[in-house]
């Protein structure tokens, strides 16, 4: 009796365990696919500092916002974070931008940032 009963506990905590297993995989899953795309945050910053260099008017919300969710569709955060990194530190005047502004793979980087803020802005405004 109590061997079948160590049988059934063991069968269970099995089970248990196999199921958790089976959620953790999922929700882990979920993180990932959320985080590719860029958070409101970033969103907000890009919509800020697009409506400053269009006449930081109201009538340019909707545009910059449209622009920032054109580029969410097609770059994953982590290039749009490299390609935020290296448009703003290519700013920098001097030996210190050298790396970023000379490099190949800042150059592809920068050029196709720059491709696609042109396709967002033929898109939203």
């Amino acid at each position: 009796m109590i061997k079948s009963l160590y049988k059934y506990l063991i069968i269970f905590l099995f089970i248990s365990f196999v199921s958790c297993e089976e959620k953790k995989e999922e929700s882990t899953s979920q993180l990932e696919d959320s985080s590719e795309s860029i958070p409101t945050v970033e969103k907000v910053e890009y919509v800020f500092a697009c409506m400053q260099g269009n006449e930081d008017s109201q009538a340019y919300i909707a545009k910059c916002s449209c622009s920032i969710d054109y580029i969410d569709q097609l770059m994953s955060y982590e290039d749009y974070v490299k390609a935020e990194t290296i448009m703003s530190l290519r700013q920098i005047y001097g030996e210190k931008s050298v790396m970023f502004r000379n490099t190949p793979n800042a150059i592809e980087i920068y050029n196709n940032m720059q491709n696609l803020l042109a396709e967002a802005e033929m898109e939203c405004f």
